[in-house]
């Protein structure tokens, strides 16, 4: 067998492998986020938005990555193409770097490497897909590039132009990697020239000044920097510009490791060493840079825009250490839904109030989740609010979620213009038309939305105005209704994770007082209790179990007479870890 067979056979084994890992890691562990990718952007299908998007520099790409990512709701779909678009890359990038099919080379590290951080950077939320469509068009364009080495060098220069100009328009910043690594294959295949070799590189820099000088900092890492494939309101970090990198040294490097090769004549240990170095690489990146902070936080969202409660919260006991405040607000969202958030409060993490209603941090994470707060307790006016400023940060026409939810919020308040508007942009949609062609028939048949499941218990709450910069909007509504349990449950069982005592026996007594105090949830008795040292005529007025009453002096005699702070927890966390007395001593809020 020779070495060309053998290489072949190699690297087909080597790209069943990779496809496979790749796969699987999109598929099982990425999967949400693939689903996520979907939730980000609102691709519309009509001439104009196409004309809007394709007439901009890079908006080809930008266009060709929105179309492909609206079928990413469906399973396999995201992972299958982007799995076949990476290998597909890894293929155009061993073209470009083999001296020709006579020669097989044993040099695949570069490519593996390339692809690797192009992974890396596909799973961080500030990277646009747009990237690994562009990285595509750029090796394309190098490879014909790399074909007309035979021509004279006015000629391959002035086609370079060309290809360049041709990828600002399709694809750009891709121009700017094509343009140095241009120079490279010109460095690679004809030397220095007397400096003609680097004039792509002079463009490169020039182009830059340019526009950096004219027309700012911001047009720069638009059409210019890898910043172009990347959220603006971040800089990117050395893994986003690690692909773009390694191009070029592979182009220059790639001959000389073959060179080694042949001289070394251990192919199988040069195979062994590339391979070693790859698992390295991967085990080394992936914990510190796929982004999986985010994880928990698409899963649960997912779930949660399926309305599948009892998926949420099989998630969140299965991983209770799972604690960030948008997360923990979707798990009691679903502790809500299901009816029983006081009475399995403190048998799932908590961090303050923040963990039912988090802090408006001006992010689409934070949009997404406290949209769908308001929108199930009642709250139309927030919903809408909360959906509208998480619409307008969206770099397309909107999100799908925010863009539905203010169908909704409008239709409500009978608001039919506004509302005709997000319709008709939904309309336009492959995956929402048919959602959007309901809710427009909602117009001519009002009493028909009263009867529809996904506006079940909104009317009741419809307000007269908007209540957007009213600080007691949720004590509005909690007022509004005592026989509302969700909202009851969500107002006391706000001040009790907030550890705000006097709040909690103020609406309790509101809630309570002159009624037959049927169905307590325990945790309320509980917090009754904390309450009876400063305000002792609590235990006069209500009637708190006598169960409840002994494991609070059980409570009390362990905490003031065991003198060691880490004895003292040790032994109250056996019996008391899910009361709200251990919450109140050793549970930290979350501002």
């Amino acid at each position: 067998m020779n070495k060309g067979t053998q290489m072949m056979k190699l690297k087909l084994l080597l790209l069943l492998i990779g496809g496979s890992v790749i796969m699987a890691l999109l598929q099982y562990r990425y999967v949400f986020h693939i689903y996520f990718l979907e939730q980000l952007q609102l691709f519309l299908a009509g001439k104009e938005y196409a004309r809007e998007v394709v007439l901009q520099p890079g908006g080809v790409i930008e266009y060709i990555s929105e179309y492909c990512i609206q079928f990413f709701k469906f399973d396999y779909v995201g992972s299958v193409f982007t799995t076949c678009l990476l290998l597909l890359i890894g293929y155009m990038i061993h073209l470009l770097l083999i001296r020709s099919r006579e020669y097989p080379s044993f040099i695949f590290v570069f490519e593996c490497c390339i692809l690797l951080f192009l992974l890396i950077d596909l799973l961080d939320m500030e990277f646009r897909y747009k990237g690994i469509i562009g990285y595509s068009f750029c090796l394309a364009a190098l490879l014909v590039y790399n074909r007309i080495q035979n021509l004279s060098f006015l000629k391959r220069f002035s086609f370079s132009l060309f290809l360049a100009f041709l990828l600002f328009g399709v694809a750009a910043p891709f121009q700017t990697l094509f343009l140095i690594a241009a120079s490279c294959i010109e460095l690679k295949e004809h030397g220095l020239g007397k400096g003609k070799s680097l004039l792509p590189l002079l463009i490169v820099a020039v182009y830059g000044y340019v526009v950096n000088s004219f027309l700012g900092n911001g047009a720069y890492r638009m059409y210019v920097d890898v910043s172009g494939v990347c959220s603006l309101r971040i800089i990117p970090g050395w893994t986003k510009y690690a692909a773009w990198v390694l191009l070029p040294i592979a182009i220059l490097l790639t001959p000389l490791l073959e060179r080694m090769a042949v001289w070394m004549k251990k192919n199988g240990w040069l195979i062994v060493v590339q391979v070693g170095l790859i698992i390295g690489f991967f085990a080394y990146l992936f914990p510190r840079y796929d982004d999986n902070w985010s994880l928990p936080f698409k899963q649960l969202h997912h779930a949660v825009i399926q309305e599948e409660w009892e998926d949420v919260l099989a998630y969140c006991r299965a991983h209770p250490e799972n604690d960030e405040v948008i997360s923990l607000n979707y798990q009691n969202l679903a502790l809500a839904e299901k009816g029983i958030l006081a009475d399995s409060l403190l048998y799932f993490p908590q961090k303050g109030r923040a963990g039912l209603f988090a802090p408006w941090d001006r992010t689409v994470y934070a949009a997404f989740a406290i949209q769908k707060i308001c929108y199930y307790y009642g709250d139309v006016a927030f919903a809408q609010k909360f959906a509208f400023e998480g619409n307008v940060s969206s770099s397309t026409k909107g999100f799908p979620e925010t863009m539905k939810m203010l169908v909704r919020t409008n239709l409500l308040q009978k608001e039919y213009r506004v509302a005709a508007k997000y319709i008709n942009y939904l309309r336009q949609t492959f995956s929402y038309q048919e959602w959007a062609e309901k809710q427009l028939s909602y117009f001519s048949e009002p009493e028909q939305m009263e009867k529809d499941e996904e506006y079940t218990g909104s009317f009741e709450y419809q307000q007269t105005g908007n209540h957007f910069v009213s600080s007691n909007e949720w004590s509005f509504l909690a007022g509004s209704d005592k026989e509302n349990k969700k909202l009851r449950d969500f107002v006391l069982c706000s001040f009790l994770l907030d550890k705000n005592l006097n709040a909690f026996l103020d609406w309790f007594g509101f809630y309570y007082d002159n009624t037959e105090m049927k169905d307590i949830p325990k945790v309320y008795y509980e917090g009754l209790m904390a309450c009876a040292p400063f305000v002792p005529d609590v235990l006069t007025r209500y009637p708190i179990p006598e169960k409840i009453k002994e494991d609070f002096e059980t409570y009390t005699s362990i905490y003031k007479g065991t003198n060691n702070p880490e004895e003292r927890k040790k032994w109250l966390s056996l019996y008391h870890v899910n009361s709200y007395w251990f919450y109140f001593h050793y549970k930290e809020i979350k501002l």
